[in-house]
């Protein structure tokens, strides 16, 4: 079977169910596999292809997971983008793939270069002729014929930054399914879940929401990502579960301990995507109950490499941990002579699952570098304890070697971070004539609280020793991040160099 079919079973058995909320609006599942389909018959005969490469471009809404679904309706290739990112990255991304048709929300047509390929908009005027809805009508009750199989192409999506050659991960049909499969074993998803797609649906919130549809569940959809909106949405619609990255958890957290909501229903608070601070988690766990989990992926190998449930995370000791690997997967930590290494030992994590892409889009050798023996090397570095539990060190790239002392920042991270006046903090190397690199940190401090550099690389000895401490301390009004949220460590080490120079 392919992924469509599992929003169709769910249509069957829940036709009048509610499959998606956005605001004042529900959409049914009759409702939206009808959409869904006409829209995709609708992109085939645009296009004149049976199945077209389709980029969407949009906020989270009722529209664009229509898109979304027609193009899993149509057998197409999907190619997420993010309204977050600059107009260059976006027409880099463009370029790169040359998507036979644009899915474009009215307020991100200004966020790329117009071109000669066909564009519909989500949220047009009745009148406009590149209308989603006029299509949708124009192909009302008809449905997309397509052949492939389940090892073609469903999806490229993009990972990195802006500079150099995008690369585009390319993620099979079989791949979707696994995810989904995968997905919805891990957290046991039912009929009741009431799923809320807070963070952008184009990355790692929207991976839950064909496993909560498959179950008969219902996707919350909003594009207003403040703290105070978010925890009122979840306490109206009774909301089940969420994903969020640490960021939005920590904003979740401070808003939470103000005006606490009632969330009697919420079981899953899933937080992903970047490293997140211990004594964050335990402040999350201490506001929200037992309800706190984690995932581990990447765009490579989405979402579900490994996973910690609440009851997993009671224990302090693995509240920084992701878990233990995934169903579906096998992984293994490797040293660089791609050998297992001893329990608690640090190496390369590696997987061999389903959930792997196929290749990077027209880039063989980065594929070959990528893929070895059956095996997808994520470059993360982490261990595996003697239960099985996985604890993220960081990227190989990111190991700071000073004097001879292999420096993992997560470690230093994670020290730093349980100072009370810390909000949140990346720690990076920078060269140095001495010890070859040196330990630097940037950090922001929590609002209404003050402390000197001194002080932290005092406190931070006390945690960690003198070799892993920082040699200097940054502290900023804001750390620089992606798109989604995420500190960027490369950007944060080139602004402390650039503030120390001058």
């Amino acid at each position: 079977m392919f992924p469509i079919e599992f929003l169709r079973h769910s249509a069957l058995a829940h036709p009048n169910a509610p499959a998606a909320i956005d605001g004042d609006r529900i959409c049914t599942y009759h409702e939206l596999v009808a959409r869904s389909d006409a829209l995709a018959a609708g992109l085939q005969a645009l296009v004149g292809k049976p199945r077209p490469v389709v980029a969407l471009l949009g906020p989270n809404s009722v529209e664009m997971l229509v898109a979304l679904m027609a193009v899993h309706a149509g057998g197409s290739i999907l190619v997420p983008l993010n309204g977050r990112n600059a107009k260059p990255e976006l027409d880099a991304q463009i370029r790169r793939v040359n998507p036979d048709v644009l899915i474009v929300n009215r307020q991100y047509l200004d966020k790329f270069t117009q071109d000669h390929r066909p564009i519909l908009v989500t949220d047009a005027d009745e009148d406009d002729p590149r209308s989603v809805s006029l299509v949708e009508r124009a192909h009302a009750g008809e449905r997309a014929q397509w052949d492939a199989t389940l090892g073609d192409i469903n999806a490229i999506k993009f990972t990195g930054g802006s500079s150099g050659i995008p690369k585009g991960v390319q993620q099979t049909f079989r791949c979707i399914n696994t995810l989904v499969s995968c997905v919805v074993m891990s957290f046991e998803l039912t009929a009741t879940g009431r799923y809320l797609c807070a963070a952008p649906m184009t990355h790692g919130a929207g991976a839950f929401i064909l496993p909560i549809l498959s179950r008969g569940g219902c996707v919350v959809m909003t594009a207003d990502t403040s703290a105070a909106h978010l925890l009122d949405l979840m306490e109206r619609e009774r909301i089940t579960a969420t994903w969020v990255p640490p960021t939005l958890l920590y904003m979740l957290i401070d808003e939470q301990s103000v005006r606490p909501r009632a969330l009697p229903e919420l079981a899953h608070l899933i937080w992903g995507g970047a490293a997140a601070s211990l004594t964050r988690l335990k402040e999350a766990r201490q506001v929200f109950g037992d309800v706190i989990e984690t995932a581990y992926g990447q765009t490579e190998a989405p979402l579900v490499l490994s996973v910690a449930r609440a009851a997993d995370l009671i224990n302090d000791t693995r509240l920084t941990s992701v878990g233990r690997v995934g169903p579906l997967v096998e992984l293994a930590i490797l040293n660089g002579d791609g050998r297992r290494v001893a329990s608690g030992d640090t190496g390369e994590i590696c997987v061999r699952t389903d959930l792997m892409m196929s290749s990077y889009f027209e880039m063989p050798e980065e594929t070959s570098a990528t893929i070895r023996s059956g095996w997808l090397h994520t470059g993360d570095l982490g261990c595996l304890d003697a239960d099985g539990f996985l604890y993220v060190k960081g990227r190989s790239r990111d190991v700071v070697i000073s004097g001879g002392f292999n420096v993992y920042p997560s470690d230093v991270e994670a020290a730093i971070a349980q100072h009370p006046a810390v909000s949140e903090v990346i720690v990076f190397g920078v060269p140095d004539d001495h010890w070859g690199e040196r330990v630097e940190a940037s950090l922001e401090l929590r609002a209404g609280h003050t402390v000197s550099e001194s002080d932290l690389i005092e406190y931070c000895k006390t945690q960690v020793g003198s070799v892993k401490t920082p040699k200097r301390i940054h502290i900023v009004t804001s750390l620089p991040r992606s798109p989604v949220g995420k500190v960027l460590r490369r950007e944060a080490r080139d602004d402390a160099l650039a503030n120390t120079s001058q």
